[in-house]
């Protein structure tokens, strides 16, 4: 299992995840694809909510309130972008018309 220090470089920024949101979303690759791509980033998300979550344990065990606070927040916002990304992989496969093959 990595450890924190590890697990802290790994993390994406919520504002790469929008970005790669919005690029999947804007590419011209079939709807299927798209959603598959967004799940895999949702699989890296999941992953940090759970060392999100490990740290949050940690910190509580210390006096520091603010800290516990802050990686509270973290967790919850990292779990709302989660949700996002479901969201948006749902609507990748239901908002596009189906492309019709000929074989």
């Amino acid at each position: 299992m990595p450890d924190m220090a590890q697990e802290v470089e790994l993390m994406l920024t919520e504002f790469e995840v929008r970005q790669r949101i919005e690029s999947i979303r804007t590419s011209r690759i079939a709807p299927l694809r798209k959603a598959r791509l967004l799940l895999r980033i949702g699989r890296s998300l999941s992953a940090q909510e759970k060392a999100l979550h490990r740290a949050k344990e940690q910190i509580a065990r210390t006096p520091d309130r603010k800290a516990e606070a802050g990686m509270i927040r973290m967790e919850s916002h990292t779990h709302q972008l989660h949700e996002d990304i479901l969201d948006a992989a749902f609507e990748a496969l239901h908002t596009e018309p189906p492309r019709l093959v000929v074989g």
